[in-house]
């Protein structure tokens, strides 16, 4: 595996390929979310020229969220905005993150996946440590990914969580438990 990164990664910077990202913490006065509105607004008038471009975001709570739990996927500003208005008021107010949804994923069978790796970070006595185990398999989602016909509301293309892809009737109809090690991929 180090081979292959060094091979095909030396000269990269992994912040040129991580989806464009807004963590917003106050609500719509947040100066990120002003910035959010103005890359959206550019971008609509981008998918106007290009039809094949979406402007599709996913919006994930900022904190004490696992699981899946409160991720949404969205392409109109007024729903974002009332996710946002949900998200940063009231007694449970916590942050929101708004990413760009990659427009062309890579896809395994025509379906979403993500990689589960394993890590430890130490530190003792100033001196911190990480260790990476090799092996990690790979989740995927239950249903196909489709660009031009694009579901946003199917969270079973979308989120690869075992805690959401458990209750979709092709759950494991493709890999047991949606699992695939990263010899059989």
């Amino acid at each position: 595996m180090r081979n292959y990164y060094t091979y095909c990664c030396e000269n990269e910077d992994v912040f040129d390929t991580l989806p464009l990202t807004f963590n917003i913490k106050s609500g719509q006065s947040d100066p990120e979310f002003i910035k959010f509105n103005r890359y959206y607004d550019a971008e609509q008038i981008k998918c106007k020229i290009n039809k094949n471009r979406k402007n599709v975001w996913i919006i994930k709570p900022g904190e004490n969220s696992n699981r899946g739990n409160g991720i949404k996927v969205e392409s109109e500003l007024a729903r974002i905005r009332g996710l946002l208005q949900s998200y940063c008021s009231g007694n449970g107010a916590r942050t929101m993150i708004l990413q760009k949804y990659i427009d062309n994923p890579l896809l395994y069978q025509r379906r979403k996946f993500d990689f589960r790796c394993f890590s430890l970070v130490t530190c003792h006595n100033g001196v911190m440590k990480a260790y990476f185990y090799r092996d990690g398999y790979l989740r995927t989602s239950s249903k196909e990914y489709n660009h031009q016909n694009l579901n946003l509301h199917n969270k079973y293309i979308h989120l690869v969580n075992d805690a959401v892809q458990k209750y979709s009737e092709d759950y494991g109809k493709y890999e047991p438990g949606n699992k695939l090690s990263y010899q059989m991929f």
